[in-house]
């Protein structure tokens, strides 16, 4: 015992409960807290063992994900792709497999499911069925891992382990089903491209055969070359008519300037340029010095005197008469010179609307030609990969492989009974605490000094009793 007769002012805040006081409350309930605990405890121990038991088994599967693909000609990695990974999940709690699932394990022939089907009906029992399975399957993927596991929970080790199973083959059934029918379809599509193609090909073929038949072109090249030098003949063969055509015509002008001007036809320099005329003018020539000499002599009676007048008289006739033939042979040159530079024109024109009609043509057939190439050289490249489309549609390498399958756990998952025990302490020890503060609150004692100097506006003497 410890007694003091000292005075002690003390200053407490007002409201509320100190440590102290909450403290003493505790420690003076410590049996009610303790009990409360005992009683959670005892509690969560029986409702543990009385509760159904849940066994889980695990199947792992490894994700290959390397797939070729013959279309496109190269290989694809969906591991680029965030999609693949998840879309492979939705695969395994999706219908089809839980569907297979049924229909593998035989799920629908169970009591349970009867019952249900007695209850609910059909298709209502079935859709449970369903969404049970799914709810019961879980997925679990590793960050950056191929291996995903897939996980059951059943209320028997052996259905577990059967249904787990069930869902890892339902799941790579449907993966290749998906797969062969993908592969299928581009077969099909494949063969209906390549048909198309063949066909296109064929009628594209058809119709040049039959332009070429119509116009008369088999080689274009050989064609062009013939028509084009033809041109070139035509052409040089034209200028030399036209010079020829402008000769004559400055000819044929100056030939008529002279005559207006009074010039005899046998002076002129188109006359004085042939060789008969200069014969006839050198006969004449001889003719009229051979007739100066007799007249001289024999007089202009002597019959040798009017033989040489009367020839003389015949060469001077002669001589005009050859001159203006002369003179119209120029004008007639310088006519068919025109006429033919004329014809040269026409004929050069027929040839130039020739080679444009021609060119048409062989526009068009080359337009054909390389339709026909382009459609060939899509059919080679087509024909060449359809190998790896009837490979692939036929033969289907997997891109799973199961790692483990489910076994028959030897122990349950659920409940477990050292993490609800845990979990009762805890909850125990808060509950007691709480029944323990509020029997306190409700009845308030005083249990230390700061109840006093809380409670009483007077000042603290002493203590009494073991602090």
């Amino acid at each position: 015992m410890q007694q003091t007769g000292q005075l002690v002012a003390t200053q407490l805040p007002d409201g509320g409960l100190s440590s102290k006081q909450i403290t003493s409350m505790l420690a003076a309930r410590r049996g009610t807290i303790f009990t409360t605990l005992a009683i959670t405890v005892a509690l969560t121990v029986v409702i543990t063992v009385l509760l159904p038991k849940t066994y889980t088994a695990t199947s792992d599967v490894f994700l290959d994900y390397k797939n070729n693909d013959p279309i496109a000609g190269r290989l694809f990695s969906p591991i680029l792709d965030e999609s693949y990974m998840q879309t492979q999940l939705d695969m395994i709690k999706s219908q089809p497999v839980a569907e297979k699932v049924l229909d593998a394990v035989g799920l629908e022939r169970t009591a349970e499911y009867q019952e249900a089907v007695k209850r609910y009906g059909e298709a209502r029992a079935h859709a449970q069925m369903i969404r049970r399975i799914n709810d019961q399957t879980q997925v679990i993927t590793r960050r950056s891992s191929r291996v995903i596991e897939v996980d059951y929970e059943a209320g028997s080790p052996d259905e577990a382990r059967d249904v787990a199973n069930a869902i890892v083959r339902a799941y790579m059934e449907l993966n290749q089903e998906i797969s062969t029918v993908s592969a299928r379809s581009r077969r099909e599509q494949y063969n209906a491209q390549l048909e198309e193609l063949r066909r296109e090909a064929d009628e594209i073929q058809e119709k040049l055969t039959q332009y070429q038949q119509k116009v008369g072109i088999i080689d274009t090249a050989e064609r062009t070359d013939v028509e084009t030098r033809q041109l070139g003949e035509l052409i040089t063969t034209l200028v030399a008519v036209q010079n020829q055509r402008q000769e004559a015509t400055a000819r044929k002008n100056a030939t008529d300037t002279m005559v207006r001007n009074g010039t005899p036809p046998d002076q002129l320099p188109v006359v004085a340029q042939r060789i008969n005329i200069s014969d006839l003018k050198s006969r004449l020539s001889d003719a009229n010095r051979r007739l100066g000499e007799i007249d001289a002599v024999l007089g202009p009676r002597n019959p040798k005197t009017i033989a040489l007048v009367q020839e003389v008289e015949g060469l001077k006739e002669r001589i005009n008469r050859e001159s203006v033939s002369a003179v119209d042979a120029d004008r007639i040159d310088e006519l068919r010179l025109s006429s033919q530079e004329q014809s040269l024109n026409h004929q050069i024109d027929i040839l130039r609307v020739k080679m444009l009609e021609q060119k048409e043509h062989r526009d068009t057939i080359l337009s054909y030609q390389r339709q026909l190439d382009s459609v060939q050289r899509v059919y080679d490249s087509a024909v060449a990969k359809y190998d790896d489309i009837l490979m692939a549609s036929n033969i289907h390498t997997f891109d799973l492989t199961v790692l483990r399958e489910a076994e028959a756990p030897a122990t349950h998952t659920k409940p477990l009974m050292s993490h609800n025990v845990a979990a009762s302490i805890v909850i125990g020890l808060v509950l007691g605490l709480a029944i323990a503060l509020v029997a306190e609150l409700g009845r308030r004692r005083v249990r230390c000094e700061d109840d006093l100097a809380r409670n009483l506006p007077l000042p603290l003497i002493g203590h009494i009793g073991i602090r």
